[in-house]
């Protein structure tokens, strides 16, 4: 596949706190799977997709992504780390990250999520309709394991209500897939430090073309003991398969 010229951020700076015992010494992403780091398959996934350049956003147990940069340094090589002074929240971490993004287009993903979405369409999608950010959203009966821990959105078809809900989901509806596509000017005027992207959604993007991609795909969050058990077999399930999805 044609390589992309766009750089990808990866949100790996939580304590995973949900996993109890398994995070106290492993960094939610750097948990195995298969035998091989969570985080690696999502890396080798990127790479397949046409991605080259990946910073990851980190804090907690920061000496264990350095070892894994060691190991890993080969199979990517576009791989850098940007390291948190002190735990900044999603938001935060993707201002800080800034000054690493080459590309005035670029992606974020949480580090412990497994989007069963291709990002070409998004980035064209994103691209398409001249956006400052474009967020990913799966149905809620597409997420492997309980989605109102997820979030979900809210949005009018101008894009313009865009608002994120933490609370609880009752039945159908749209599930934040912790995927972004943003521009590089949106971010850059951003405050600096530590907030969450979710919760200040609204004046983070007040004033800015948004919108969302609805996607077809599953979702794999490995935030959970439950999730994290069915993980193996559903990453197995992957395969070289590609999802369609569409432009709402």
């Amino acid at each position: 596949m044609k390589g992309l010229d766009v750089d990808v951020v990866i949100l790996c700076g939580g304590k995973g706190s949900r996993l109890g015992a398994l995070t106290r010494r492993t960094p939610k992403p750097l948990l195995p799977i298969g035998g091989e780091p969570f985080l690696s398959l999502l890396l080798k996934k990127l790479k397949q997709e046409g991605f080259s350049r990946f910073a990851l956003a980190i804090h907690h147990r920061a000496d264990c992504f350095e070892e894994f940069l060691g190991r890993y340094r080969t199979r990517f090589p576009g791989l850098r780390l940007v390291l948190e002074p002190l735990p900044l929240g999603t938001g935060g971490a993707l201002k800080n990250a800034l000054s690493f993004i080459q590309s005035s287009t670029w992606v974020a993903l949480n580090g412990d999520s497994w989007v069963e979405q291709t990002l070409r369409p998004v980035l064209e999608a994103h691209e398409r309709q001249e956006r400052d950010f474009t967020g990913v959203a799966v149905q809620a009966n597409r997420v492997v394991g309980a989605p109102v821990e997820k979030g979900f959105w809210h949005s009018d078809p101008s894009g313009k209500g865009l608002e994120f809900s933490s609370r609880p989901l009752q039945g159908e509806g749209w599930v934040n897939a912790g995927a972004y596509v943003l521009s590089r000017s949106l971010v850059a005027s951003w405050p600096g430090g530590a907030y969450s992207l979710e919760t200040h959604l609204g004046s983070l993007l007040e004033g800015r073309r948004k919108g969302l991609f609805y996607s077809q795909g599953r979702l794999l969050d490995i935030g959970t003991p439950d999730c994290l058990a069915q993980a193996d077999l559903f990453l197995k399930s992957q395969g070289e398969s590609v999802v369609q999805s569409q432009l709402a």
